[in-house]
Protein backbone atom coordinates (compact mmCIF):
# COMPACT_ATOMS: atom_id res chain seq x y z
CA UNK A 1 0.00 0.00 0.00
CA UNK A 2 1.16 3.51 -0.61
CA UNK A 3 1.92 5.79 2.30
CA UNK A 4 -0.99 8.13 1.58
CA UNK A 5 -3.46 5.26 1.39
CA UNK A 6 -2.15 3.80 4.66
CA UNK A 7 -2.56 7.20 6.31
CA UNK A 8 -6.11 7.53 5.01
CA UNK A 9 -7.03 4.03 6.22
CA UNK A 10 -5.49 4.81 9.61
CA UNK A 11 -7.57 7.99 9.90
CA UNK A 12 -10.76 6.09 9.05
CA UNK A 13 -9.87 3.44 11.64
CA UNK A 14 -9.45 6.13 14.31
CA UNK A 15 -12.80 7.67 13.38
CA UNK A 16 -14.63 4.33 13.41
CA UNK A 17 -13.04 3.14 16.66
CA UNK A 18 -13.63 6.57 18.22
CA UNK A 19 -17.28 6.52 17.14
CA UNK A 20 -17.86 3.05 18.56
CA UNK A 21 -16.08 3.89 21.82
CA UNK A 22 -17.88 7.22 22.20
CA UNK A 23 -21.25 5.60 21.53
CA UNK A 24 -20.66 2.72 23.96
CA UNK A 25 -19.32 5.03 26.69
CA UNK A 26 -22.32 7.35 26.33
CA UNK A 27 -24.63 4.33 26.65
CA UNK A 28 -22.80 3.08 29.73
CA UNK A 29 -22.95 6.48 31.44
CA UNK A 30 -26.34 7.43 29.98
CA UNK A 31 -25.01 10.68 28.51
CA UNK A 32 -27.91 12.53 26.89
CA UNK A 33 -26.42 15.68 25.39
CA UNK A 34 -23.88 14.36 22.93
CA UNK A 35 -24.02 14.50 19.18
CA UNK A 36 -22.29 12.18 16.75
CA UNK A 37 -19.20 14.35 16.28
CA UNK A 38 -18.78 14.82 20.03
CA UNK A 39 -18.98 11.05 20.56
CA UNK A 40 -16.29 10.46 17.93
CA UNK A 41 -14.00 13.07 19.49
CA UNK A 42 -14.57 11.65 22.98
CA UNK A 43 -13.83 8.18 21.64
CA UNK A 44 -10.61 9.30 19.93
CA UNK A 45 -9.37 11.18 23.01
CA UNK A 46 -10.51 8.19 25.06
CA UNK A 47 -8.34 5.94 22.89
CA UNK A 48 -5.27 7.87 23.97
CA UNK A 49 -6.31 7.84 27.63
CA UNK A 50 -7.34 4.19 27.52
CA UNK A 51 -4.16 3.13 25.76
CA UNK A 52 -2.08 4.91 28.38
CA UNK A 53 -4.03 3.50 31.35
CA UNK A 54 -4.36 -0.03 29.98
CA UNK A 55 -0.64 -0.22 29.15
CA UNK A 56 0.03 0.09 32.88
CA UNK A 57 -2.73 -2.30 33.96
CA UNK A 58 -2.24 -5.00 31.31
CA UNK A 59 1.15 -4.57 29.61
CA UNK A 60 0.65 -7.30 26.95
CA UNK A 61 -2.80 -6.17 25.87
CA UNK A 62 -6.17 -7.67 26.67
CA UNK A 63 -6.68 -10.55 24.29
CA UNK A 64 -4.21 -9.90 21.53
CA UNK A 65 -6.74 -8.99 18.83
CA UNK A 66 -5.84 -5.50 17.61
CA UNK A 67 -9.26 -4.10 16.70
CA UNK A 68 -11.08 -5.46 19.74
CA UNK A 69 -8.24 -4.30 22.01
CA UNK A 70 -8.43 -0.84 20.45
CA UNK A 71 -12.20 -0.59 20.93
CA UNK A 72 -12.02 -1.77 24.56
CA UNK A 73 -9.11 0.57 25.35
CA UNK A 74 -10.87 3.51 23.70
CA UNK A 75 -14.13 2.76 25.51
CA UNK A 76 -12.39 2.55 28.89
CA UNK A 77 -10.61 5.82 28.14
CA UNK A 78 -13.82 7.50 26.97
CA UNK A 79 -15.61 6.46 30.17
CA UNK A 80 -12.72 7.85 32.22
CA UNK A 81 -12.81 11.07 30.19
CA UNK A 82 -16.58 11.50 30.64
CA UNK A 83 -16.31 10.91 34.38
CA UNK A 84 -13.48 13.46 34.68
CA UNK A 85 -15.44 15.99 32.62
CA UNK A 86 -18.53 15.42 34.77
CA UNK A 87 -16.49 16.01 37.93
CA UNK A 88 -14.99 19.21 36.51
CA UNK A 89 -18.22 20.46 34.88
CA UNK A 90 -21.13 18.99 36.90
CA UNK A 91 -24.32 18.52 34.90
CA UNK A 92 -22.78 19.59 31.60
CA UNK A 93 -21.60 16.25 30.17
CA UNK A 94 -24.01 13.52 31.17
CA UNK A 95 -27.23 15.49 30.74
CA UNK A 96 -27.99 15.72 34.44
CA UNK A 97 -28.99 19.15 35.63
CA UNK A 98 -27.74 20.57 38.91
CA UNK A 99 -31.10 19.81 40.52
CA UNK A 100 -30.27 16.11 40.43
CA UNK A 101 -32.86 14.97 37.90
CA UNK A 102 -32.48 14.43 34.21
CA UNK A 103 -33.87 16.87 31.71
CA UNK A 104 -36.66 14.50 30.71
CA UNK A 105 -37.87 14.11 34.33
CA UNK A 106 -38.64 17.85 34.55
CA UNK A 107 -41.53 17.66 32.05
CA UNK A 108 -45.03 18.35 33.23
CA UNK A 109 -47.30 15.38 33.25
CA UNK A 110 -50.83 15.71 32.03
CA UNK A 111 -53.66 14.33 34.17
Amino acid sequence: MSTKLETLVSIFQWIIIGGIAGYVSSLLLKAERQGCLVKVVIGIVGAFIGGFVMSFLIPGGLIGIGLIDAIINATVGAVILLIILEILLPGKQLGVESGGGSKSSKRRRRP
